[in-house]
């Protein structure tokens, strides 16, 4: 399948102050970061249209064929003069202004490969529920831009049956370079770019209410697709995820979740497993039985699972999406793994509610450092006073909410601190630890001896 890439690039930058084809993005015209990116994306060939007037393009990575308009570089004319220009071989058709220069190589092979699948004619990029750029298009969808009065947005809006948005976590699909504003951003998105995942990590809160709207089509196995990336103890991947969507399964999980009304809200529930089954059938297929007494064993798939879960998490935020960790899962282990038709040797860890979220919590903050980061031996020293920061940041949280009308509708004491809420919670009277003490005989029943 042959793709061309259309860069409309003829307008004078008037608002820039400065030909936005030849702007310096960290070190690269705007025009050498669009090649880089359509290269690695396995674009074949890229259609740039540009005015007389315009200076001569710097060296680019991909076969380039300039396409010259006259005026001010109108994007409908500059598409209908490239149109005429693609040859008949291409099968898909991108065009991408030079003002999203900073889209990168995922979002672009990502609309593309859509844009190849059977009845969608049109793709494009969707940032938090926005549609972007670029848009890919099927040749015949294309040509339409030659009928008098047509611009870019008719073809999409023709036949929104035939369009398919693609989630993605690149803002610049929707912010466009157009002032000089919007330059400095971009430099300054570009000198940030290594600290991008650590600052959406210290962003992260628990969402307890979402919007009933249904996730986009292909996003859950894309976002678990990357997921499962994560480490793995032996490289066993004892880990399976089980997504529910059905909302009468939901009630019944959230049933057996203490009537957590979130899991039912959301539109998806995932539940994140522990899967020895898949090893048990290895070991059988070769003699063998599996040693599922084994306590390192139970710990390995266990810690395979939350390092995929904590992948899947800040996957998810990535592209705007909402979660909440389900430990309640862990509540009815054996009733859940019937419900969800777990076999032997698998059960659900934690589960995770997903979806566009409704809510904006306060962000509980975290210990200070000095209670988790110790240099070359544990150091005792600190702990006092990392104790008392984090009951500080706590009583600074429940101060925060009670201005907000509480947590979960409810005000929360403002004199108890993470020392108080801990001790009540693992303390010799804890009624958590009294409601978990059957959980080993449970596990035992799902497969894991746990000697």
């Amino acid at each position: 399948m042959r793709t061309v890439a259309i860069i409309p690039a003829a307008g004078k930058g008037r608002r820039m102050g400065a030909d936005k084809a030849l702007l310096d993005l960290g070190g690269l015209t705007a025009m050498e970061r669009i090649a880089r990116s359509l290269e690695s994306a396995g674009v074949d060939e890229m259609l740039v249209v540009r005015s007389r007037e315009a200076l001569p393009l710097p060296p680019l990575p991909i076969a380039h064929r300039i396409v010259t308009v006259f005026g001010d570089g109108d994007m409908a004319d500059s598409l209908r003069a490239a149109e005429q220009e693609v040859s008949p071989a291409c099968d898909v058709v991108l065009v991408l202004p030079v003002d999203h220069a900073l889209v990168e190589s995922d979002t672009i092979a990502a609309v593309i490969a859509a844009a190849h699948r059977e009845g969608v004619a049109i793709a494009r990029p969707s940032f938090r529920g926005k549609p972007g750029h670029p848009v890919a298009m099927r040749r015949g969808a294309f040509a339409e831009i030659q009928q008098k009065g047509t611009v870019l947005r008719d073809l999409v809006r023709k036949e929104p049956s035939r369009v398919r948005d693609v989630p993605t976590a690149n803002a610049w699909t929707v912010a466009d370079l157009d002032e000089p504003a919007d330059l400095e951003a971009a430099r300054a998105w570009i000198a940030a770019v290594p600290a991008t995942v650590v600052e959406q990590m210290r962003q992260h809160r628990s969402r307890r209410s979402f919007r009933p709207e249904a996730l986009a089509e292909g996003q859950i196995e894309r976002l678990v697709d990357a997921a499962r990336h994560a480490s793995t103890s032996s490289f066993i991947q004892a880990y399976a995820v089980i997504a529910v969507q059905d909302e009468s399964r939901r009630r019944a999980i959230a049933a057996l979740c203490a009537d957590q009304k979130h899991i039912v809200e959301a539109p998806v529930f995932l539940a994140v497993c522990a899967d020895l089954h898949k090893l048990a059938e290895c070991c059988r297929a070769h003699g063998q039985t599996l040693q599922a007494q084994s306590f390192e064993l139970f710990l390995q798939a266990t810690v395979d699972a939350a390092l995929l879960g904590q992948n899947l998490a800040l996957a998810a935020e990535s592209e705007g999406l909402g979660i909440c960790m389900i430990g309640a899962a862990r509540n009815h282990p054996v009733q859940i793994a019937q419900l969800l038709e777990l076999p032997e040797h698998c059960y659900v860890v934690f589960g995770m509610a997903i979806g566009r979220p409704a809510d904006d919590p306060v962000a509980r903050g975290r210990m200070p450092l000095p209670g988790v980061l110790h240099w070359e031996a544990y150091d005792r020293s600190c702990l006092a006073a990392a104790l008392a920061g984090a009951d500080a940041g706590m009583k600074e949280w429940a101060r925060r909410c009670n201005e907000r009308g509480g947590y979960q509708g409810r005000p929360v004491k403002l004199d108890k601190g993470w020392q108080d809420r801990m001790a009540q919670l693992w303390g010799g009277t804890s009624e958590y630890v009294k409601s978990r003490a059957v959980l080993i005989e449970e596990l035992r029943q799902l497969g894991f001896g746990l000697e």
